[in-house]
């Protein structure tokens, strides 16, 4: 796990929301973006700590 990624992928999931909260797509499509790199992110961290400890 890295923190500083962890800050990161946290802080694009807190940022996308008042993107999608504008009625402009423009804006709505970058914020939809930086949900989808914050989720990947997550997810990623995620898969990684569970791979650290379960080993199949």
């Amino acid at each position: 796990m890295n923190p500083k990624r962890d800050v990161v992928t946290l802080s694009m999931l807190a940022l996308g929301g008042p993107f999608l909260a504008t009625s402009r797509i423009e804006t709505a499509l970058i914020g939809i973006l930086l949900i989808a790199v914050g989720v990947y992110g997550t997810v990623d961290s995620l898969a990684g700590l569970v791979g650290r400890y379960v080993r199949l």
